[in-house]
């Protein structure tokens, strides 16, 4: 397991109710690895790609910042470790949809693993939240279409990231003694298949 993982942050605006944020955790294939501005470009800008391509399931006043700065933790303690900038900042992607759509209802990616750890299975989430209403079909459930072209975004940007020997991962953070089911180490774990539900996602806050 690798030591160090990197957090690209996703700013969201454009909506009521306070921002939003998503977190991806990237870390190496293989270690060691070196984490730089050169890295932090290539998975920045591979973030970048994966929400430009879902922009079209967007609404136009959603405005996404991908972060150049990339945060590095300790996997296992949790611990704030370094930071790398990219040396370009990535551009705004905003939402290309002018059709209506409700303010906490959209979609949801999920992170398949494949792996069972602590009794539980491994599996992520990502948020596309709000989603304009021509993502659903007339009864409230996600295209096929909308389906295939996120997960095809999300497997594309696995592909940029293999490439260059790091990996899209669920990270399971450390849970400090005194807390339910503490003291654990942290863990990460590769995901393997980003899967769109067919069933539409609703938010309670804007930090999910």
């Amino acid at each position: 397991m690798a030591v160090i993982l990197g957090l690209v942050r996703t700013n969201w605006s454009g909506t009521t109710g306070g921002p939003g944020l998503t977190q991806l955790a990237i870390e190496s294939v293989t270690d060691p690895h070196t984490w730089n501005a050169s890295v932090a470009g290539v998975v920045t800008g591979a973030v970048r790609t994966m929400w430009n391509s879902c922009a079209a399931f967007l609404p136009d006043n959603i405005k996404l910042d991908v972060s150049p700065v990339v945060d590095l933790y300790s996997i296992a303690d949790g611990d704030l470790v370094g930071s790398v900038s990219a040396g370009t900042v990535p551009s705004q992607v905003v939402g290309t949809s002018t059709a209506v759509f409700m303010m906490a209802a959209g979609l949801k990616v999920n992170l398949n693993t494949g792996q069972i750890k602590n009794g539980r299975r491994v599996r992520g989430s990502v948020f596309l939240v709000p989603a304009a209403s021509t993502a659903f079909t007339t009864d409230g459930l996600a295209l096929g279409t909308t389906r295939s072209t996120i997960n095809g975004a999300f497997n594309t940007l696995m592909g940029t990231l293999a490439t260059n020997n790091l990996q899209l991962t669920v990270w399971s953070r450390p849970i400090p003694d005194g807390k339910k089911y503490g003291p654990r180490l942290g863990d990460s774990t590769a995901v393997t298949n980003p899967d769109t539900s067919e069933k539409g996602a609703i938010l309670r806050g804007r930090r999910d």
